[in-house]
């Protein structure tokens, strides 16, 4: 939270704000993004443009370094209010806890999301950040 950005993104309303479960257990060892893994999973959907603020929801008791492939988002709450955070490409989301990041969607593409615990990532806790041009 003492973290804030030298150049924060222009103040803005979000276009969407979709929240994301993180769940799983150590038995059996599956890790999940609402409720799915990989290849089951729901894409998160925005235009390009678009003001996109994720929530990630942290319903284990594991700690999940959630890393978004090919942009730069700004953590703007921890659960301690609204504030200009860093700016980064990957946040860990506490166990329990909840971290919202705002981005400006980019280029048209389908861009991977996922937690960057490798061993969480191969047993399935891994999405889609679909942009339409």
């Amino acid at each position: 939270a003492a973290l804030r950005a030298a150049t924060p993104l222009a103040d803005r309303p979000a276009t969407s704000q979709p929240m994301l479960m993180l769940g799983g257990s150590m038995q059996p060892y599956v890790w999940t993004i609402n409720g799915a893994t990989w290849g089951n999973h729901q894409p998160v959907l925005a235009k390009s443009g678009e003001r996109v603020e994720i929530m990630f929801h942290n319903m284990s008791m594991m700690s999940h370094p959630m890393h978004l492939h090919g942009h730069k988002f700004q953590v703007v709450d921890v659960g301690q209010g609204r504030f200009a955070g860093a700016l980064r490409d990957t946040v860990l989301v506490p166990p329990m806890g909840m971290v919202t990041v705002a981005l400006d969607a980019g280029e048209a593409a389908s861009w991977m999301l996922h937690c960057h615990h490798m061993a969480h990532l191969a047993t399935g806790m891994m999405t889609e950040f679909v942009i339409a041009a």
